[in-house]
């Protein structure tokens, strides 16, 4: 092995798990700036933007591989290949006009891994490959249920690496494992996966910690607390407000804006959201309510959301993705961002984001996602009762109208979103591998990241 590590991280690279990639860049990129060698090897789809320049992208997999419950090389290697020279959103609104394509390609992929001891073997030969050409010694995999890739080319190869497991919304797996008939494998598996690694797991909340080792018997002592970590703001600073006008030109100024920032999907409760806005303009308690974020699985509950905000006779600024500038922007100029999740949500990316502008957020209280607002005896904003509307709009209207909570809150945001930096993220992961930084000298760091599109090997280049 080399004398000092170099890293490659197998993530899924976009939909449903955007989240989970956005962490893994950051963590890719953070490793990056210190001067370590990393790669990037994408699954189903790419997401390129994301990534520093100096880090090598390859394409392990496209989303056609598994259009059919046996992996296909033919349509991964020669009709995805035709089909990566379409831009990267229309591919995605093109695979949401088919009402479960997604569901039933992500059944395909668990089914590939887990229906026999010798999962998607081409797959696996693909890997190492990678891992040789890049010298990897280190193989980051996004989520514990793709785990078996790993196993299976550390046994069956001769390139020596060791992996690390991340569990980051693995759930969702399960669920495909029950669907596809094979959730007493997917379990024993998981665990064989796990002992196979020389290092506990990583998992990203505590909460989510007790619900994997419940849900799917795992070892509690083979899996490790590692919070999720995000790029701080470099300035206090907040962006112009008319960056805002340029997405949502009907904004007012001097009106509290209320926001919600991510997926807009079922299970992130926006619906609870717009019943919370109505109580508060019955009650006549000015604010604009702002909805953005991207979709993975089909427009429709995009569409849900503006006939009930039109049946409900509210005004909602609602869009969909928005550029980094303008999130950004709507992040320092919300009086508090909303993230009214159904759904017990492992961490909570986006509250950690709105905090370091120095913006109070509100969110359900349950699973991962509370631990992020607070340290201590400081918050960095509300919990209301998970399901409940009525909760939502009595804390909604206090952060709306009590200056002083307000102000308290908002004086925590940022200490407490220091927390969960990029920096402070690699440090933890360093640490938990082993890896003494300090062995390595200060010369090996490198600027921040850039956001200039790279071309990936094995993948058309996808234009921005």
């Amino acid at each position: 092995m080399n004398s000092k590590p170099t890293f490659a991280f197998v993530t899924i690279g976009n939909g449903s798990y955007l989240g989970s990639t956005v962490r893994d860049i950051t963590l890719a990129n953070a490793l990056h700036r210190r001067g370590f060698k990393v790669a990037v090897y994408w699954m189903l789809e790419c997401n390129p933007d994301l990534v520093a320049d100096g880090i090598q992208q390859r394409m392990l997999c496209r989303a056609t591989r598994y259009q059919f419950r046996r992996p296909s090389e033919f349509l991964d290697r020669i009709i995805g290949s035709l089909l990566y020279l379409i831009p990267l959103r229309l591919r995605v609104r093109l695979a949401q006009n088919f009402p479960g394509f997604i569901d039933r390609l992500l059944v395909n992929l668990i089914g590939s891994l887990y229906e026999t001891p010798n999962p998607d073997r081409f797959l696996v030969k693909r890997l190492l490959k990678y891992l040789a050409l890049d010298e990897v010694d280190h193989l980051m995999m996004s989520f514990g249920s793709i785990g078996p890739l790993a196993l299976a080319a550390k046994k069956n190869g001769t390139h020596p690496f060791d992996y690390l497991l991340t569990f980051q919304g693995d759930e969702d797996f399960a669920k495909y494992a029950r669907r596809a008939g094979l959730f007493a494998e997917y379990r024993e598996r998981l665990n064989e996966v796990t002992q196979g690694s020389p290092w506990p797991a990583i998992v990203i909340s505590q909460d989510y910690r007790n619900r994997i080792v419940d849900e799917m018997a795992l070892d509690p002592e083979r899996l490790r607390v590692i919070y999720n970590g995000v790029d701080l703001p470099e300035s206090t600073e907040k962006p112009p407000l008319s960056i805002l006008k340029t997405a949502f030109p009907n904004l007012l100024k001097g009106i509290s804006i209320v926001s919600y920032i991510g997926r807009q999907e079922v299970e992130k409760g926006i619906d609870l959201l717009l019943y919370a806005a109505k109580l508060l303009d019955v009650r006549r308690i000015p604010m604009q309510l702002v909805i953005c974020g991207a979709t993975a699985k089909g427009r429709a509950y995009k569409k849900i959301i503006a006939e009930l905000a039109d049946y409900l006779g509210i005004v909602v600024h609602h869009a969909g993705t928005v550029s980094p500038e303008v999130r950004n922007a709507l992040y320092a100029h919300s009086r508090c961002v909303v993230y009214p999740s159904v759904y017990r949500e492992p961490f909570g990316l986006v509250a950690v984001e709105a905090m370091s502008y120095g913006t109070p957020v509100l969110v359900p209280d349950y699973g991962g996602i509370t631990e992020v607002i607070r340290h201590g005896e400081k918050a960095g904003g509300l919990t209301f009762k998970t399901w409940n509307s009525e909760d939502l709009a009595q804390q909604l209207e206090r952060l709306l109208t009590d200056e002083m909570l307000h102000r308290k809150l908002t004086e925590n945001t940022r200490a407490i979103a220091a927390r969960f930096s990029a920096e402070e993220m690699a440090d933890a992961v360093l640490a938990h591998i082993g890896v003494d930084t300090r062995e390595y000298g200060d010369d090996g760091f490198l600027p921040g990241r850039s956001r200039k599109p790279r071309a990936i090997e094995g993948a058309h280049h996808i234009p921005g």
